[in-house]
């Protein structure tokens, strides 16, 4: 299982383990994934198997021999295989078709099917028709006798503007009184009708209802076991469950837990007496729609599903960490209505499908009921706002609907741009091809967007502009920007990666920073302003691009 390398030439182990949530790859790590790309690139099956985009990893290890050489392993599984020949196994291995859960899988999918049946049901379909037919009948009919009932009225009035005498009035009150109880006549009427209808669908819908129950009851129940399967070990020769780990801190485990490269390759090392030297891990294939990933490039491992078990695999381990750790979002400002954040690069603003853990998954450990009015992408940097409560929420989103908000950015770009200042007017949608990209002026599906840049300060390279967006549309800047020919250092997606690396210490995510946002109080309307300064690595690199 493990790959040695060549005694020749390769640089020496260093002495502390790599920090798998903040770290630069180690030498000895490039040149394993390296090797280990170059050998999937030259075998069709596993080419095949990984094309399509996963993350892989790398550990560097010795034998009991002083031997040096490396651990390939993936994430999840690859092509419906969790097995294959050259890379560590799973911890567990949820596949084996004669296993627990392959049997409970079955009788879940089972389920699922019934209710798909229920839920397709052509007589629940024909149920929901009826009662929205009935519906739109009792309104019909209501209406027309609140019309006539207003034309009843007028006529009324008009009599006791014309007579003075009063003995008629009596007459005009019970006729008043009956067209009342005609309303409530015929609403009464009809909602009995649908009444019966409904009655009849509800008994649909409490079977869909009762099986669902049953299927996360069964889901539930599973999950625990898996994680009681899975059994990991640390240098101190320490062993726990996944389920221990987790729930000995209050959590619960993420649904794929131990499933990731690094603990597949740390359990395997520690399991076959091997000392672990480096690690690392990398995206490999084609980027994923739900995440920016580029091939070849190094990603830290998550926190939601490594953060707790990672940290007693490590135990005992001395760990390199690379500077400061700069990934919780700072506090500036909090009430009962909103909390104001210094949001870093590297977390997204909200919960995503890869798991990775989001401000908002951060911000939820101390406050409930939190809604998030606005985003920013997972690489950029400054000021995020977040309601609350429902009234909070639908006040700031009344003021990014009517573009009363105040948005102020830093951006740095390629190049210099021959005018001090301009604005960039073209709709922003989804790429015809490319479903992880948006782009200006789509044949189809675009929304209006405005951005407006004026040149901040023009460096050797590059220039640092201040941009206003009146509209807040996904990607609008790096879109923006890169269709006037400005493209933003370090953007994997939108960006020029040539002019990228012509930059000393080019950073891997875009240098675009929200640095100032005004808005309107949602509670006591006073116009309130945050302001967040560059944050390190935009700093620094501003001495030298």
């Amino acid at each position: 299982m493990i790959h040695y390398f060549p005694t020749e030439s390769i640089p020496a182990p260093g002495g502390e383990f790599t920090d798998p949530f903040r770290y630069f790859p180690d030498p000895l790590v490039k040149y394993a994934a390296d090797l280990l790309m170059h050998e999937i690139k030259c075998s069709e099956e596993l080419h095949e198997a990984f094309s399509e985009g996963k993350m892989l990893g790398v550990l560097v290890v010795t034998d009991q021999m002083g031997r040096t050489g490396y651990l390939a392993g993936f994430s999840g599984n690859a092509g419906g295989r969790s097995n294959i020949d050259g890379f560590v196994p799973p911890v567990y291995d949820l596949l084996d078709p004669s296993g627990h859960f392959r049997m409970r899988e079955a009788e879940i999918s089972g389920l699922n099917r019934k209710i798909r049946i229920l839920e397709d049901s052509e007589e629940l379909s024909m149920l929901e028709d009826e009662i929205n037919g009935l519906r739109r009948m009792m309104e019909e009919e209501i209406s027309l006798q609140k019309a006539r009932m207003e034309i009843l009225k007028r006529q009324r009035d008009e009599i006791r503007r014309e007579e003075a005498d009063s003995n008629g009035y009596p007459e005009l009150i019970r006729q008043s009184q009956h067209e009342k109880a005609e309303l409530k006549r015929i609403r009464t009427r009809w909602e009995e009708r649908i009444r019966e209808v409904q009655e009849r669908a509800d008994s649909f819908r409490k079977d869909i209802k009762e099986l669902k129950n049953k299927r996360a009851g069964m889901s539930d129940e599973l999950q625990r076991w898996i994680f009681t399967r899975y059994v990991v070990h640390n240098i101190c020769g320490e062993e726990k469950t996944i389920w221990e780990i987790f729930t000995e801190q209050g959590i619960v485990p993420p649904g794929g837990t131990g499933e990731c490269a690094a603990p597949k390759l740390l359990e395997y090392a520690f399991r076959n007496s091997l000392k672990p030297v480096a690690m690392g891990e990398f995206w490999y294939g084609t980027s994923p729609v739900t995440a920016v990933r580029t091939e070849g490039h190094f990603y830290p491992s998550c926190t939601s599903k490594c953060g707790p078990l990672l940290r007693f695999m490590l135990k005992g381990m001395k760990i390199h960490i690379e500077g400061p750790i700069e990934d919780v979002p700072e506090i500036i400002f909090d009430d009962d209505s909103i909390t104001v954040i210094e949001k870093p690069s590297g977390i997204p603003s909200v919960p995503g499908l890869d798991g990775r853990l989001s401000a908002y998954d951060i911000l939820k450990e101390t406050y409930s009921g939190l809604e998030t009015v606005h985003r920013l992408d997972m690489d950029t940097t400054g000021i995020l706002v977040v309601a609350k409560d429902e009234e909070s929420l639908n006040a700031l989103s009344n003021q990014f609907q009517s573009r009363t908000t105040e948005k102020t950015y830093y951006a740095l770009v390629h190049g210099h741009p021959s005018a001090i200042a301009g604005t960039i007017n073209g709709q922003i949608g989804r790429h015809p091809t490319d479903r992880k990209k948006m782009t200006f002026n789509p044949p189809k599906g675009g929304k209006d967007a405005i951005t407006h840049w004026k040149v901040e300060k023009r460096l050797t390279k590059t220039t640092l502009l201040r941009v206003k967006i009146e509209t807040g549309r996904t990607h609008q800047i790096r879109v923006h920007l890169s269709h006037d020919k400005m493209p933003i250092v370090g953007d994997q997606l939108y960006g020029n990666r040539q002019l990228d690396r012509k930059i000393r210490d080019c950073p891997t995510r875009q240098m675009l920073h929200a640095a100032e946002f005004s808005f309107d109080h949602p509670k006591t309307g006073k116009r309130i302003t945050f302001k967040a300064p560059l944050p390190k690595d935009f700093q620094e690199l501003l001495n030298h691009a």
